[in-house]
This record gives C-alpha cells, sequence and structure tokens, in this order.
C-alpha cells in the first residue's frame, strides 16, 4: 500500500514535467518551434514509458497507460495546430491581388481580383475600407471625379482554427473627363482660382494663402511661381508682410498648367499690405469683426449654435471672446442651451477682446437667444428651412441625377414627401428621366412637415431633363 501514493507522486512529478516540456515547446509554429515541440513531447512519453515498465501495480499501470495516451494525443494535436500555423502564415506571405489591365496598387483603375483561398489551402475574407470606391469582393471600382483615392483591402485567412489577416494599400485613380491635352489644360486653366486666407483678397492680402492648387479639376498639373518669393513663397503657406512705412508690395504668381506635352500658363497679381501699428491694426480689425450666425439666424433672433467666432482678425490681431451666460451661448458659440418653450428669451452680451502688440480694444455683441419652440413654430422654422439638394451642377429646373430629399429638419420635425410623378421622381429623391424624344418632365415635389400635432406643407417644382 506504501508503494501507490509514491508511485502518484511519480506519475504527477513526470507529468507535471512532460506538460512543461510540451509547453515549453510551443511558439510561433515555424519550423524550429515545431521541432523542439515534438521533441519536447517524445521524451516526455519516453519518460512515462520509463516508468511504465518499472511499475507492478495494476491501478497505477492503468493510469499511466490513460496517461500516455492523452499526452501523445495532445502531443498530436498541438503538432497539427503548429502545422495549420505555419500553413496560415504561408499563405499570408504568398497573398497578392491580381491586377488587370496593366494596373497595379497606386494605379487601380479596373476591378481587382482577390483570391479567396491561399496555396495551402486557408480561406480568405476580404473587406474593403471604402467599399464606395472598391468593393469587399474587389469587382466594382467607383473612381472619383475629384481626385485619386486610397483604400485599405484587408485579407482575413483562416485553417482550422489558425488565422492571420494581412492589408494591402491601393490607390484608385480618379476618373478626370476624357479630354485632350489642350482641352484638358484650358479648361483647368479657366477654373483655376487661389483660396486666400480669411477675408483676404487679391487687392489686399494680409496672411498666408489657404490653398495654391497644384491639380487642375480635369487632372492637369500647376506648378506656382513667386515674383517675391521672400514677400509670397512658391507655395503661398509663408507671406512676409512689408514693414510699416515701406508701403505695399504687388507680386505676380505664375501657374504653369500642364498636360502631357501641352503646357499654359495664368498669371495672378497680389498685393501684400504693409504691416499697420498695433493701435492702427486693433481698430482696422474692430471695424471689421463680424459674427458669422447659423442658417438664417441674426443677433436678434438666435436658434442655433453660431458657425464662427474669429479668432484672428483681418490683419492679424488676436481675438478672445467672453459669453455673460455660457450655460446658455458659449463662449466660443459651439454649444447653445435655449430657455424652455414659454420661459422667455435670454439676453447674451459677447464681448471680443481685440489684442496686436501693447494695444488692445472691445467689441461687444448683443444677442437674443429665443426661448424653445412649440411645435406649430417648430415645423414652421423648418419649413422655412427646407431645400432640396441637387448634385453635381443640377438645378430645379434641370434635373438629371437623384435629388436629397431630406426627412428631418434642423430642429427636430419629421419631413414626408410626395410626388406629383413616382415613375419620373419617387419620394425618397430617384430619379428616371424620359426617354429621349418623351421631352422633359415637371414634377411637383410636396413636402409635409410636422411637429406634434401640428403640420407645415411646402412644394417644389422641379424639371427632369430627358435623355
Amino acid at each position: 500500500m506504501k508503494k501507490w501514493p509514491i508511485i502518484m507522486l511519480v506519475l504527477a512529478l513526470f507529468a507535471s514535467g512532460g506538460t512543461a516540456a510540451y509547453a515549453h515547446g510551443g511558439g510561433s509554429g515555424g519550423p524550429k518551434d515545431a521541432k523542439r515541440q515534438q521533441q519536447a513531447c517524445n521524451e516526455a512519453a519516453a519518460r512515462l514509458n520509463q516508468v511504465l515498465a518499472k511499475t507492478k501495480d495494476e491501478r497505477a499501470r492503468s493510469l499511466l497507460k490513460s496517461m500516455i495516451a492523452s499526452f501523445k494525443a495532445q502531443c498530436a494535436a498541438s503538432g497539427a495546430a503548429s502545422q495549420d500555423v505555419k500553413k496560415v502564415n504561408a499563405d499570408k506571405d504568398a497573398l497578392a491581388i491580381q491586377y488587370l489591365g496593366g494596373n497595379s496598387a497606386t494605379n487601380v483603375t479596373l476591378p481587382v481580383i482577390l483570391p479567396s483561398r491561399g496555396k495551402n489551402g486557408s480561406a480568405v475574407a476580404w473587406t474593403s475600407s471604402n467599399p464606395n470606391v472598391i468593393s469587399h469582393d474587389g469587382l466594382t471600382v467607383r473612381r472619383s471625379a475629384q481626385g485619386d483615392v486610397a483604400v485599405n483591402l484587408t485579407a482575413s485567412l483562416r485553417f482550422h482554427n489558425a488565422t492571420a489577416t494581412r492589408t494591402f494599400r491601393v490607390v484608385v485613380k480618379a476618373d478626370y473627363p476624357q479630354l485632350n491635352d489642350s482641352d484638358r489644360v484650358a479648361k483647368d486653366k479657366a477654373a483655376l482660382a487661389i483660396d486666400y486666407g480669411g477675408s483676404d483678397n487679391a487687392g489686399s492680402v494680409t496672411r498666408p494663402l489657404d490653398a495654391l492648387p497644384a491639380k487642375g479639376p480635369n487632372g492637369s498639373s500647376v506648378r506656382w511661381i513667386s515674383s517675391l518669393p521672400a514677400v509670397v513663397s512658391n507655395d503661398g503657406k509663408t507671406v512676409n508682410r512689408p514693414a510699416n512705412g515701406s508701403g505695399d508690395a504687388v507680386v505676380v504668381l505664375t501657374a504653369f498648367i500642364q498636360s502631357g506635352a501641352y503646357a499654359d500658363v495664368k498669371v495672378f497679381t497680389v498685393t501684400v499690405k504693409q504691416n499697420i501699428p498695433d493701435a492702427q491694426r486693433v481698430a482696422a480689425d474692430k471695424a471689421a469683426l463680424a459674427i458669422d450666425y447659423g442658417g438664417s439666424d441674426n443677433a436678434g433672433s438666435v436658434t442655433r449654435p453660431l458657425d464662427g467666432l474669429p479668432v484672428r482678425g483681418a490683419n492679424g490681431s488676436a481675438i478672445v471672446w467672453t459669453s455673460s451666460s455660457p450655460g446658455v451661448l458659449s463662449a466660443d458659440g459651439k454649444t447653445l442651451r435655449r430657455p424652455a418653450a414659454g420661459a422667455g428669451d435670454a439676453a447674451i452680451v459677447l464681448t471680443a477682446i481685440i489684442t496686436s502688440g501693447s494695444a488692445s480694444d472691445v467689441k461687444v455683441f448683443v444677442l437674443i437667444v429665443k426661448d424653445d419652440f412649440t411645435s406649430q413654430e417648430r415645423a414652421a422654422a423648418d419649413k422655412a428651412d427646407l431645400a432640396i439638394a441637387y448634385k453635381n451642377g443640377d438645378v430645379a429646373s434641370k434635373v438629371t441625377q437623384a435629388l436629397g430629399l431630406p426627412t428631418r429638419g434642423y430642429y427636430g420635425s419629421a419631413i414626408a414627401w410626395y410626388s406629383s410623378n413616382p415613375s419620373v421622381v419617387t419620394a425618397n429623391g430617384t430619379v428616371y428621366r424620359p426617354a429621349r424624344g418623351k421631352g422633359d418632365a415637371a414634377v411637383t415635389l410636396t413636402a409635409v412637415v410636422s411637429s406634434g400635432g401640428s403640420a407645415e406643407v411646402r412644394s417644389f417644382n422641379v424639371v427632369v431633363k430627358q435623355q
């Protein structure tokens, strides 16, 4: 009877040693890891068999045989799992996207072939970071007319319980209009414009330019040269105004527009204003300072957050804002909490502190924040704001594409649409143009704007052009 506890202790020691060796053999699934793991399994099984050969007690022998069988099964399963990891990683490394028609990762214009299975049998599932540009299966490619679009295509691989992922970054090229080089350059030259900073314009430049386009809307490349790069850099990002009293600086910005072998130039003349004394700068910025209200709001009727409170004046002064009641309207104008309906309007004083160097001044704005709308007022306000969204140059008298018909107003009213001719324009804005020769179709779209028990009606007339 004394042998039994001793045998059990030996079994436990060997079992724990075998398990430790087995665990030590685990790893990333590479060939060396698999070899070490199998060696550890074999050594542990050999030790248990040595104990089995020396054990006479039948109960102990039965337990040992069961343990050896279980241990071998675990080793076999682990070896198989290690092989699965090895195969899925090999498939990941070998995975490639097939491009058509001379395309490449940086030049996608056609569908891409995404393999659904690896060379070793791994199942591969794909996801696109922008399925509106490239679908998850790669077979649908929608090119933008606005510019190139980068998309991440991620492959998720599985072989039994082993998994891996790999991401490919591709660039879908823009689908510019089909023009010859001279037409493309001519159109891009006509459209080319400078985006000035703040309230600047060509006759009064006081800050860096927001943008000098490097590409035209039709795909021409644009290169800029400044006649005075010390005043306005070639990229427009640096503007050094002349010193006070030295006069304004006239700078010529020349755009070289090119497509293929054809090129043209367009010249812009800008006036960079000289620096002015701090006191004059503050006075000028105070005079020009204004609040940008949201929607159709104004100082006497504020119902939504402000679109903008400038933090810098047109001449460079710094502007800091304070609110007399930040619980109603925050100092940055971005948060608005209107009084409850029936509680009455709230008067708010917004104070702008304008500073340049040692000079400073203040400008005060008094705003009336309206109390919350009743249901009837809410429906009326959303009716007044209501508009149809047209696409790519369409207008009410010339509709060729789907319409954007909002289903909820800014203030929360529900909006239901009805079409006088659903076969041409549906209630959700889908457009079916009449066949060529059938003539244009006039359609009346009626919006019912409702809030609570109140409703308002507004109609819009559109003309859908024949094909």
